[in-house]
């Protein structure tokens, strides 16, 4: 049945068939002129990318000339034109309902992407596998090679397409696994990049994608409207794949809404759309949805034929995929059969052409001859040997002086920033002092002390927990679980930072449900609420309220939720998406940043993750900051 509007698969058209075909004969031409084989590679490569998703036979037809040309460039320039013309022709396939002749095509591109060290190859060859798995309907296979195109879309090399393209899709997979508030940010990041690109098809694709949201939570106004958006845009391009998947959604609003009659005329409009292009998976959703519009309108014999419809071409579908899979799998038969065949007529060659030099040598080699070159051999194996012990010990030792280095520096940086906030906590007492002489305040410099005391015990302590806790570990951060209650971590950082926050007439507050309980690593979880607490300090000017709050998940029994919210100047959306987008075990630096925010907020989302939580900011510049965090519960 039809996903959050269908997948964009393995590439997306900007423009429609209005823009595209003066693109198409500009390139025809130029291959009708005389021209090398690499710019011939490109223009039949650039060729199969513009019709792939409006015309996938045509488009086939170019990219199979483009990779067999490929094929037979020189090794030198041959690679990367190849990775490229390869995941094109495999996009082709996945269009024409081919998964198993796209996967082999993908799986090669993938090869050529790991010797080139092509990390957008290599993101773009995943993403790819994930579409086709999830079309297919195996989910779990398709997140899998989702979740490892998304840690190579971290490098920098990674194009913003590919990067959009596979935001999109895995919100698409979010989706129809009921991830709802997971699948929203993932969509809202691709709409974000599309629009920033001004990707018009790929932009409408998004908005349709949210409006599914919406219509999966019942929210039927703003479904329409955004779907409503979603075709007026994808009407204007002529993208027609995009237009089938949306009248079919628009279908389902319709029937959701009761409006039969119009559920019926968008959804013949996308059975024809859907045919011209190609696109049986979309075809075989129209013939879904007109039976159950018919069967809700009682017309019960429309209704069946429409299902025998359905079931005919899913049978035909189920019918074509094994009859691939099956012809792959002899040709791959034969191919082994063949190797194996050519390994035996191998090995007895060249055993008899050993039986040969040996009978030679017998007959000419004498006796002390072979025992000096026995002897010589078998000093040179002994130098051999010990020339790679040598290096391997020499290796060893290198990659452990690498290790202490790496793990001194990430010492130094966490020690530096977990005492920030206590000698920010002495810098507001030396406020104080200023603040109380000049209003001659006796009472308050009388108080004074015992607040120096208590923050150089809070300092004291803290110093010996971080340094305890770092020199113990050997460049792995060790996660040792307990159980904790909340109230009492909440009180001792609310306790370490009240001079800071009365320095800066900042009003600091805490709540927690009594008997909550975090199963959690003591240092780590005092890491991250100093630094949550710190950072809205810090960006939370004078007159301003930071609260410390902690409660069960009410999505989650086994998980607490703890949020600390500021009034302070809030953070734009480019600034939190870096912050998001950022390594998850932080990186030591030489000199810490003016707002000292990054490797905060880094210490933070790693010690979340090796809790098994997560971390999320919601910011609007001028709105104040919210930072929430999930870990688990004890008990």
């Amino acid at each position: 049945m039809l996903g959050a509007c269908g997948l964009l698969g393995l590439g997306q058209v900007v423009a429609g068939p209005g823009s595209t075909v003066p693109d198409t004969m500009l390139l025809q031409r130029e291959l009708a002129a005389s021209q090398p084989d690499t710019a011939r590679v490109r223009r039949l490569t650039a060729l199969c990318y513009v019709l792939h998703d409006e015309h996938p036979a045509r488009a086939r037809t170019y990219g199979e000339q483009a990779v067999a040309l490929a094929r037979r460039l020189p090794a030198r320039q041959r690679a990367p034109l190849l990775l490229n013309s390869l995941l094109h022709l495999a996009s082709c396939y996945a269009n024409l309902s081919n998964g198993p002749q796209a996967l082999r095509l993908i799986g090669e591109a993938e090869g050529l992407a790991r010797r080139l060290r092509h990390a957008d190859g290599l993101a773009r060859a995943a993403a790819a596998q994930g579409s086709i798995f999830h079309e297919r309907g195996d989910s779990i296979t398709a997140w899998q090679h989702y979740r490892r195109a998304l840690q190579l879309a971290e490098q920098p090399d990674v194009q913003p397409r590919t990067r959009m393209k596979l935001l999109g899709n895995v919100a698409t997979l979010l989706f129809f696994r009921k991830q709802h508030a997971r699948a929203l940010q993932y969509d809202s990041l691709a709409l974000e990049l599309a629009r920033s690109s001004h990707d018009a098809v790929a932009e409408s694709h998004y908005l349709a994608s949210l409006g599914t949201y919406h219509l999966q939570l019942n929210q039927l106004p703003e479904a329409e409207r955004l779907l409503t958006r979603a075709l007026a845009i994808s009407r204007r391009e002529g993208a027609r794949r995009v237009m089938a998947s949306q009248l079919e959604l628009l279908g389902l609003y319709y029937i959701a809404t009761g409006q039969t009659g119009r559920t019926h005329a968008v959804t013949l409009e996308a059975l024809q759309l859907a045919r011209a292009c190609g696109f049986q998976e979309r075809v075989l959703d129209a013939y879904s949805i007109l039976s159950a519009e018919a069967a809700e309108r009682q017309e019960y014999r429309l209704a069946y034929e429409w299902g025998q419809r359905y079931q005919a071409l899913h049978d035909s579908l189920n019918s074509r995929q094994t009859m691939q899979a099956l012809a792959a799998t002899q040709a791959s038969y034969e191919s082994q059969e063949r190797l194996r065949h050519i390994r035996e007529l191998t090995q007895q060659h060249e055993l008899e052409l050993l039986r040969s030099r040996l009978l030679g040598g017998l007959a000419a080699v004498l006796l002390a001859g072979l025992l000096a070159v026995g002897y010589l051999y078998r000093k040179l194996q002994r130098s051999q040997a010990a020339l790679a012990s040598s290096h391997a010990a020499l290796e060893d030792a290198s990659q452990e002086l690498r290790g202490v280095a790496v793990f001194k520096d990430k010492l130094y940086a966490i020690v530096a920033h977990d005492l920030r906030g206590p000698v920010t906590a002495f810098a507001g007492v030396t406020g104080l002092i200023d603040s109380y002489i000049r209003q001659n305040n006796q009472a308050e410099l009388a108080r004074l002390p015992a607040i120096v005391r208590q923050a150089a015990d809070s300092l004291n302590r803290l110093l010996d927990n971080v340094l305890n806790w770092a020199v113990s570990q050997t460049g792995e951060l060790a996660c040792r679980p307990e159980a904790l209650p909340v109230a009492d971590l909440l009180a001792e950082c609310q306790q370490l930072y009240l001079t800071t926050a009365e320095a800066g007439q900042q009003r600091l507050t805490v709540a927690s449900p009594p008997g909550l309980c975090l199963l959690a690593d003591h240092n780590m979880v005092r890491t991250i609420l100093r630094n949550l607490v710190g950072n809205a300090l810090k960006f939370t000017p004078a007159g301003g309220h930071v609260h410390l709050e902690a409660a069960p998940d009410p999505a989650d029994p086994h998980m607490v939720l703890v949020s600390c919210t500021d009034t302070g100047t809030g953070m734009s959306a480019a600034t939190v998406a870096a912050l998001m987008s950022g390594p998850d075990v932080p990186e030591p630096v030489a000199v810490p940043s003016a707002a000292g925010l990054g490797l905060g907020l880094a210490l933070c989302r790693a010690f979340v993750h090796r809790h098994g939580g997560t971390l999320v900011i919601q910011s609007r510049p001028g709105a104040g900051t919210n930072v929430t965090v999930s870990l688990p519960a004890a008990g």
